[in-house]
């Protein structure tokens, strides 16, 4: 099982035709908002299922946050802007907690992010078309590789 983490994509079409050499065994793709069509428009052209929550900068019928299972590991879904993950991850923490996630991706911030606190995994795949970080990444992959979720930046 492997599937990718992108987001804050914010309608960067030009940018989105390099991303599907890195994302092409993966069995889903997951958008962390702002401007979700464009996992839309990459579901159509790639034909990767797109799961996608709506940014501060979207709107239309995507969903705000999210929670799937895959095997026995919740993962749980936003943006981000509704918990203040620009000044911190205290609250994002107790929703995670509170939906019982053991990894939760969000975005919003366009600083690309892995780090473990308590028993949760948050990850935020960055931005690749506005990224406040030195380094540029694509987004994430993750796989389950003997029974343990491996966690891996990839550059484009």
């Amino acid at each position: 099982m492997k599937f990718g983490i992108f987001g804050d994509t914010h309608g960067s079409i030009k940018e989105l035709g390099d991303q599907g050499k890195i994302f092409n065994e993966v069995q889903f793709l997951v958008h962390t908002g702002d401007h979700w069509q464009d996992g839309l428009l990459i579901e159509k052209n790639w034909g990767i299922p797109v799961l996608a929550v709506k940014g501060n900068c979207d709107s239309g019928p995507a969903p705000s946050e999210f929670v799937f299972d895959i095997y026995d590991t919740r993962f749980f879904v936003t943006h981000g802007n509704n918990y203040g993950v620009k000044a911190g991850l205290h609250r994002l923490f107790y929703r995670a907690s509170e939906v019982g996630a053991h990894y939760c991706i969000f975005g919003h911030t366009h600083i690309p992010y892995c780090e473990k606190i308590n028993d949760i995994v948050f990850l935020n795949p960055g931005s690749w078309t506005w990224s406040r970080s030195e380094r540029r990444y694509a987004g994430i992959l993750l796989s389950l590789e003997e029974n343990s979720w491996q966690c891996r930046f990839v550059h484009y």
